[in-house]
C-alpha cells in the first residue's frame, strides 16, 4: 500500500535504471502494436487483444509510472489507419432498458442507432471506442486523446481512393492525427500511401485524390528525426478495408491518364525535409484554441462558454445527452450572444475557427479577425486591471495590525470569538466598510461583458431569464454583505469579504493565465494584435489574507475622500508587475 502511495519506492534503488528499463521494455514493447495485426475486425478493432502487454505494472507505483510510461509510448511504434466510416446508422426500437439510458436517440425512448466499424482512425489507442455498436456521444476525435500527442513514434497508412462507397463508406485523411500530434511532435514518423487500385471501390467509382492534396497536413509538423514517406502493401491495410483484385490495379493503369501513380520523388523529398527542419510555423488551430480559452475566460454562464469558438455546425450537433449543455438546452437553446445576431467576439471567433482548419487558404484571415476579438476584449480588461489594482491596494493597507483586514481579528472570525460587534458604532470604520464594498461591487460589474445595441436587443425580451444565468454564487454573497453592511450587521465580514474577493481573483487569474498563452503557437512572430497590451508582467498569486504586510513606508490613508482616486505606487498580491 505505501507503494502506491509514496511517489518513490526504496525498493527499486536495489536495482539500477538500466535494468529498471530493460524490465520494463520486456513488458512493455511489443511490435505487433506498429502493424494492422494491432486492429483486426476479429478482435473488435483491437478490443479482445491484450498485446502480450503488461499494463497492470504502471499501477505498481508513482515511480514505476513516471520511468515505465516513456517507454511505452517512446519505445513502441503505433499503428494507425487514418480513415473514418460513414456506416449510415441503423435504427433499433429492441435496445434494452438500461443502455436506452446513456444512448437514447432524438429523445426516442427505447431507441438507438447501431452502427458497425470503426468510429474514429483505427489505433490500437482507439480499440475500445471502435468497438461501440452503438453510436457513442459525444463523437470521439483524436484531438481528444489524450495518449495520441505521447507516442513518440507512428506507422501511419492512408488511401488516396476518393469514394469507396458502400454501407461503410471510408473517408481517408490524415487531417486528425497531424492537428493533434502538431503541438508536441513526435520522433519519427512513417506515412504509407497505398497504392492506386489497391483497395476496393463498392461502386467501381475509382477516383483518386493528388499525393499533394493527401501529404498537406503532414506540412503542419516541425522538429521531427525521421519523416518516411513510401508505398503500402496490402499487408498494412487493415482487414475491415476490402482489396481490390489484381486486374484492378492492371486496368487502371492501361486506362487512366494524368494519375500520378507513383509517389513524386521530389514531393516526397520536400515534405520529408520540411517536418525534420526547424522552420517556424503558425499553427492556427492551436492558435484559435488559445484565442477561445482567453476569450471564454471573459464569460461566466457556462453554457455559453462553451459554445464560444464553435462552428455553426458543432451547435447544432449538440443535444441532451452531453451534461455541459444541459442548462443551455432547458433553457429553449437561448443565447443571445449567437441567435440571429452574433456578438462582435462571437463573431471573429468563428471565423477564426474556419480560418484555423482551412490549409489551402491563401489569404490569412484568421490573424486580422484575432485582432479584431483581441482589440474589443482589451476595453473590458483595462477596466478589470485597474478594478484589481484598486481593491488590491485598498486591502494591502487594510491588512495591517488595527486594520480592517487585520489577520488577527480574521482568526478571531474563524474561531467564533470576534470582537466585530453586531451592530456598527464607529463611524470611521463604518465609512471603510463602505469603501471596501464600493471596490468589491466596482471589481464585479468589471467582468460583466460589453453588449453592443444588437445584443441588448436580443437580450431585452428575455431579460430576466438572462439576468438569472448570472446570479451565481459569487454575485449572491457580495448582495448578502451589502445588506448586512446596512443594517449594521459585520460579525464575519473579513470571512465572507475575502471570499468574494478570491472569487472574483479566481476569474481574473483565469484570463490573466490565458492572456500569457495566447501567442504560445504564434511559430513566425508575426503577431498583429492591434491594441492589445503584450505586456506580460503580472504576479499570478492571489492575496494571502493570513499575513499582515509589512510597514515599511508612512502610512497612508488610501480610503480617505482626499486620496481615493489617486494611483499608489505600493505593492499588490493579485495583478501587480513583477
Amino acid at each position: 500500500m505505501d507503494a502506491i502511495i509514496n511517489k518513490k519506492c526504496t525498493f527499486l534503488d536495489e536495482f539500477p535504471f538500466e535494468i529498471r528499463s530493460q524490465i520494463y521494455e520486456c513488458l512493455l514493447v511489443k511490435k505487433i502494436l506498429g502493424t494492422a495485426q494491432s486492429v483486426t475486425k476479429i478482435s473488435r478493432f483491437g478490443a479482445d487483444l491484450k498485446y502480450d502487454l503488461c499494463p497492470e505494472v504502471l499501477r505498481l507505483c508513482h515511480q514505476i509510472y513516471d520511468e515505465a510510461l516513456p517507454i511505452l509510448y517512446g519505445k513502441n511504434t503505433f499503428y494507425i489507419a487514418c480513415f473514418r466510416v460513414d456506416n449510415h446508422p441503423v435504427f433499433d426500437h429492441t435496445f434494452d432498458d438500461d443502455s436506452q439510458k446513456d444512448y437514447e436517440s432524438d429523445g426516442v425512448v427505447g431507441g438507438a442507432m447501431l452502427v458497425e466499424g470503426p468510429q474514429v482512425e483505427l489505433c490500437p489507442l482507439t480499440r475500445y471506442e471502435n468497438d461501440k455498436t452503438v453510436v457513442p456521444f459525444p463523437v470521439p476525435d483524436l484531438c481528444h486523446y489524450i495518449t495520441v500527442p505521447r507516442v513518440r513514434n507512428w506507422r501511419v497508412v492512408v488511401s488516396r481512393l476518393r469514394n469507396p462507397g458502400g454501407n461503410w463508406d471510408p473517408t481517408w485523411s490524415l487531417m486528425d492525427l497531424c492537428l493533434s500530434i502538431s503541438a508536441k511532435p513526435p520522433t519519427s514518423l512513417e506515412v504509407l500511401i497505398l497504392p492506386c487500385g489497391l483497395d476496393h471501390s463498392q461502386g467501381d467509382n475509382y477516383a483518386f485524390w493528388g499525393c499533394d492534396g493527401v501529404l498537406s497536413p503532414v506540412r503542419l509538423l516541425r522538429n521531427l528525426q525521421k519523416c518516411v514517406i513510401k508505398e503500402a502493401y496490402a499487408t498494412d491495410v487493415p482487414d475491415i478495408i476490402r482489396l481490390a483484385d489484381d486486374e484492378v490495379m492492371e486496368s487502371l493503369r492501361n486506362e487512366e491518364e494524368g494519375i500520378d501513380w507513383e509517389i513524386p520523388t521530389d514531393l516526397k523529398t520536400e515534405i520529408e525535409t520540411l517536418v525534420t527542419s526547424q522552420e517556424p510555423i503558425d499553427l492556427r488551430h492551436m492558435m484559435h484554441k488559445s484565442l477561445t480559452t482567453y476569450a471564454q475566460a471573459f464569460e461566466r454562464y457556462r453554457p455559453y462558454k462553451m459554445q464560444m469558438g464553435l462552428r455553426r455546425e458543432d451547435v447544432n450537433q449538440i443535444d441532451n445527452r452531453d451534461i455541459e449543455y444541459g442548462e443551455f438546452l432547458d433553457a429553449s437553446a437561448f443565447n443571445p450572444f449567437i441567435i440571429p445576431t452574433m456578438h462582435p467576439v462571437e463573431y471573429d471567433l468563428r471565423i477564426c475557427k474556419e480560418a484555423s482548419v482551412d490549409l489551402e487558404e491563401e489569404e490569412d484571415t484568421f490573424k486580422p479577425h484575432r485582432r479584431n476579438a483581441l482589440t474589443y476584449l482589451e476595453r473590458q480588461w483595462t477596466r478589470i486591471e485597474n478594478a484589481n489594482r484598486a481593491i488590491t491596494e485598498f486591502i494591502k493597507q487594510e491588512k495591517v495590525p488595527g486594520g480592517l483586514f487585520d489577520i488577527a481579528e480574521r482568526a478571531k472570525e474563524q474561531s467564533k470569538f470576534s470582537t466585530n460587534a453586531f451592530q456598527i458604532h464607529d463611524h470611521e470604520k463604518q465609512h471603510k466598510l463602505c469603501l471596501a464594498m464600493v471596490y468589491l461591487e466596482d471589481y464585479a460589474a468589471s467582468f460583466k461583458r460589453d453588449l453592443t445595441h444588437t445584443i441588448r436587443a436580443q437580450i431585452f425580451s428575455n431579460r430576466r431569464l438572462f439576468e438569472s444565468h448570472y446570479d451565481l454564487p459569487r454575485d449572491r454573497l457580495i448582495t448578502q454583505i451589502a445588506r448586512e453592511i446596512e443594517v449594521g450587521k459585520i460579525r464575519y465580514f473579513i470571512s465572507k469579504f475575502s471570499t468574494a474577493v478570491n472569487m472574483c481573483d479566481e476569474q481574473y487569474l483565469e484570463i490573466l493565465t490565458a492572456r500569457k498563452k495566447l501567442f504560445e503557437f504564434d511559430g513566425l512572430g508575426q503577431l498583429e494584435c492591434g491594441d492589445f497590451d503584450t505586456k506580460l508582467g503580472f504576479s499570478l498569486d492571489m492575496i494571502d489574507w493570513s499575513v499582515n504586510e509589512p510597514n515599511l513606508t508612512p502610512y497612508r490613508r488610501l480610503w480617505s475622500d482626499s486620496d481615493e482616486d489617486e494611483d499608489y505606487d505600493g505593492d499588490g498580491d493579485v495583478g501587480d508587475e513583477m
